[in-house]
């Protein structure tokens, strides 16, 4: 193969590639065995037709797209291996000469990665956060396992009042006329939630059980429901039930409940060891993401647009399929955020900017300092990611493609370039805040 860079600017990239006549013919093999059955020659039963006396009817030029695409398969991705290309579009091609006795010549157009030009990366000075513990951090945790622990009472002798859950059926209508999501029987609803509409919950409040009564609301004018905002609506209420939380007492016998713990001095500690660990990886976390902001601002770089949308278009994929875990559609969410596909899609825009800038700039610290991933690294990582998903580690080593391993490794590359930049970052303490009087 025959492979010529003929310029490259502004990211872009020209170059063609020829391959010879036996390539050619490879190629309109493929396309006959592919096509015969359909075509109809007269003195030949459908299919039968010798590829000779096809091209004598219709010229071997009918044969031409399928060879050629047949022959891109392979020899597109040895043109650019040849010569060093890292593509990041999908690839404009023309093939503008095509004979039998001297094979192909395909033109092609293609945006590469940017050449990146580093700055500053190592010594960056950031400042330590915050991961002291505080008392009202640990009461907040066992204030969630009090939560997590507690056991329903109902309540019958007296009226509803605010922290209560109550149990009530509801009818909403607007100017009389009943309306989509405004009915429901035996719902539970904590007073003081904030579930539904402002002041809906709060006239709940006084009523006891049996009493049926009308709840008067409007809708804010940013409600999701184009029809509903701004409306005024009544709500005929019928309260069914009404139960508290009842929370366990924090004593020895919670935290042998609730833990490996005897007491709740030990099961206190443990809280406050976890949190700590939780604390100095976020820590670790903010300041990792500071110190690459700042290695990526000393960067320079020329992006192509195409990146970008490249990165839209994988985070609007992910986000798809999260939602549809949820049993929704993109275009669903949408609607109920009073929103569109093209508008959520905007709101990646600074994030995926940011992320593909800080790619290329780890991943050129990982070139320059030279850092690899060895082969019991790499089989590590990827026994973790079988784990995942109940995969023995053994078998995810054999069943793994190459491009993913390949994946797997770049991705370990640029870990190892960002835990290079916090290593040797300069640490320093958060100036005290003086409090003038």
């Amino acid at each position: 193969m025959n492979t010529k860079l003929v310029s490259k600017e502004n990211n872009v990239v020209k170059f063609t590639f020829e391959v010879g006549p036996e390539k050619l013919e490879e190629g309109m093999k493929y396309a006959y065995e592919k096509n015969k059955k359909r075509i109809s020659i007269p003195g030949f039963r459908k299919g039968k037709a010798p590829r000779k006396i096809i091209e004598a009817q219709f010229g071997p030029e009918f044969f031409y797209d399928e060879a050629v695409n047949f022959i891109l398969n392979t020899e597109y991705d040895l043109a650019i291996n040849e010569l060093g290309l890292d593509v990041v579009s999908r690839p404009t091609i023309d093939a503008p000469e095509i004979n039998k006795e001297t094979g192909v010549k395909f033109e092609v157009e293609v945006t590469v990665k940017p050449e990146v030009t580093l700055g500053q990366y190592k010594g960056l000075s950031v400042e330590k956060e915050d991961t002291e513990v505080k008392d009202e951090d640990i009461e907040a945790e066992l204030k969630k396992a009090q939560e997590q622990n507690s056991r329903m009472v109902t309540v019958e002798d007296r009226a509803a009042k605010m922290d209560d859950i109550v149990n009530i059926s509801y009818a909403g209508t607007v100017d009389g006329v009943a309306f989509e999501g405004g009915t429901a029987d035996s719902y539970d609803l904590t007073l003081g939630s904030h579930t539904f509409i402002d002041n809906f919950e709060e006239q709940i409040a006084g009523h006891s059980i049996g009493d049926k009564f009308d709840v008067s609301v409007k809708f804010p004018e940013e409600y999701h429901a184009e029809e509903l905002k701004g409306k005024d609506a009544v709500f005929a209420v019928e309260l069914k039930g009404i139960s508290v939380k009842e929370l366990p007492e924090l004593n020895d016998e919670f935290a042998q409940d609730v833990s490996e713990f005897e007491t709740m001095a030990e099961y206190k500690a443990s809280i406050a060891d976890k949190l700590k660990k939780t604390a100095e990886q976020n820590a670790k976390q903010i300041q990792g993401d500071k110190l690459l902001d700042m290695a990526v601002e000393n960067a320079e770089m020329d992006i192509p647009e195409v990146m970008y949308e490249n990165k839209i278009d994988q985070m609007m994929n992910d986000f798809a399929n999260n939602v549809q875990r949820q049993g929704l559609t993109v275009e669903k969410y949408c609607q109920y955020l009073g929103t569109t596909p093209e508008q959520l899609r905007s709101t990646f825009r600074i994030s995926a900017e940011k992320s593909v800038k800080a790619r290329l700039v780890l991943e050129k610290i990982a070139e320059i300092e030279k850092l690899e991933v060895s082969k019991e690294e790499l089989e590590e990582e990827i026994g973790k990611i079988g784990a995942g998903y109940g995969i023995a580690p053994e078998k995810m080593i054999e069943i793994i493609r190459d491009e993913d391993r390949k994946a797997v490794s770049s991705d370990m590359l640029v870990q190892k370039a960002l835990r290079l930049i916090e290593d040797n970052a300069v640490l320093t303490e958060k100036a005290s805040v003086e409090v003038s009087e």
